[in-house]
């Protein structure tokens, strides 16, 4: 008998599993706390979680069977040879189980952009992305860098099958409005159709309950406030999350664990 801790209580191959977790710690473009041990640190968190949800009556644990897919083996300071590796590693993951439920951890919110146009590919249908974040991420360029943290959700608008929807935005510039307008980007959560896949940067919660970010702003949303939302979200056809920009440097942090009950409960829901 192996006596051994990973991630889950008892781990599945990925072809025989429901979901799926992938560390992706990229934080090259951030500019304010690194978020590079996000993924080390909210596994950590759901280690010291238990499977059991009071308000379902459920245990995620054994209501899904789970495998921990590791991290990608990101390349510091070149985004196109870590989107590349992103985007094999997502389509790989989907080659051996194409029912799969993934959940990404990051490091910095660039890397789900990634993630989402990988996803466009494999699915081969409209998605609607549910971004909950303080801040639009709406820019062009920023510092002269085309792909950052602040700009990926600008090209994410490039991509057709897309439609997004920005909830908990409190921060923003006035070419970010004006995109958001020349796109009608909503923030409702009325009349969603199809599939949805949720991208969490953990600013979006008020700095009390989630210090530890990247970029923190104050003002945020509270825990009841955002979890209600998420609830309404997991009644659609979901097909995957995200949670970005976590700075944790210790185990059990309060953004780690906010991030780790998060999981727990989009799971517990689903």
């Amino acid at each position: 008998m192996l006596h051994t801790i990973r991630t889950f209580p008892f781990e599945y191959s990925l072809n025989k599993a429901e979901i799926t977790v992938l560390g992706i710690p990229f934080d090259s473009t951030e500019t304010g706390k690194s978020v590079k041990y996000g993924s080390l640190f909210i596994r950590e968190a759901i280690k010291n979680l238990p499977g059991f949800d009071l308000e379902t009556k459920t245990n995620i644990y054994e209501k899904f069977k789970f495998a921990d897919s590791g991290d990608v083996e990101v390349v510091p300071g070149n985004w196109n040879l870590t989107e590349k590796k992103i985007n094999e590693t997502i389509k790989e993951i989907f080659k051996e189980n194409p029912k799969i439920f993934p959940i990404f951890f990051g490091g910095e919110h660039l890397i789900s952009l990634a993630v989402i146009n990988a996803l466009t590919e494999i699915k081969k249908e409209k998605i609607t992305v549910i971004h909950f974040d303080a801040h639009r991420d709406l820019m062009p360029e920023f510092l002269g860098e085309k792909f950052s943290h602040i700009t990926w959700g600008n090209h994410l608008l490039n991509n057709k099958n897309i439609e997004l929807i920005q909830l908990g935005i409190r921060s923003s510039s006035p070419e970010e409005e004006k995109t958001a307008k020349k796109f009608k980007i909503k923030n409702t959560l009325k009349n969603i159709k199809g599939k949805v896949y949720v991208s969490v940067d953990l600013d979006v919660f008020d700095p009390v309950f989630a210090p530890e970010v990247g970029t923190p702003e104050p003002f945020g949303m509270k825990q009841h406030e955002f979890f209600s939302l998420l609830k309404k979200v997991c009644n659609k056809n979901l097909i995957g999350l995200d949670l970005v920009e976590c700075s944790s440097d210790k185990i059990n942090t309060q953004t780690a664990l906010l991030a780790a009950n998060i999981f727990k409960k989009v799971l517990a829901w689903k």
